[in-house]
């Protein structure tokens, strides 16, 4: 099952996340989501206004819809999304937008595959490590989990509002953090055969 997000089904989008033989396209998809932190990056460093691409625009509600009722699609959505993250900026958009989300709703559901990949890539456990509890809402043990799961790698901040286990926290400098943009989670995913 895939999403059928209200615009494609009702408006005629076409269904853009899909390929031409109708899979979803993990690839696009994530490339979208980091095209959207990257018009929000240009509009704050230009002081204007935010000019989204207009091709990129259908993936908010195609995230949306992929977060709440299909969470078969969310690890592969997410390595997909790290993968595209040439920058920390864009680290911690994910991290923040996706990932976060993605744990509030599903967290339980995929909560071991999170653990497996932050043990095998640096990269994912940093992005991992920048997301936030919402208030609680992430359920205390899947959030105790991944607090043990981004322990041992370098993490985004140290502000206290990302997962932790208690262990004194190494943040990476912005040097360190470019050069770990340039991990593929693919690589790692694939040794664990997600």
């Amino acid at each position: 099952m895939l999403p059928d997000c209200f615009e494609c089904k009702y408006a005629g989008l076409e269904y853009p996340c899909r390929t031409a033989g109708g899979a979803f396209d993990f690839g696009k998809v994530a490339a979208a989501i980091v095209a959207r932190v990257r018009a929000y990056q240009a509009s704050q460093e230009t002081g204007g206004e935010v000019f989204e691409d207009e091709v990129a625009d259908w993936v908010v509600d195609c995230e949306y819809e992929t977060i709440e009722d299909h969470p078969h699609l969310l690890v592969p959505l997410m390595i997909a999304a790290m993968d595209a993250c040439e920058t920390p900026w864009d680290a911690a958009y994910v991290a923040a937008g996706l990932i976060e989300n993605a744990v509030v709703k599903q967290g339980p559901k995929i909560v071991d595959k999170l653990e497996a990949l932050a043990a095998r890539s640096p990269k994912f456990s940093y992005i991992l490590s920048g997301i936030w509890s919402q208030g609680g809402s992430v359920e205390p043990d899947v959030w105790a989990r991944i607090g043990r799961a981004v322990a041992a790698h370098p993490r985004m901040s140290q502000d206290g509002r990302g997962p932790s286990d208690g262990s004194p926290v190494v943040v990476l400098n912005d040097d360190e953090a470019r050069a770990l943009m340039t991990e593929r989670v693919s690589e790692a995913a694939r040794g664990l055969e997600l």
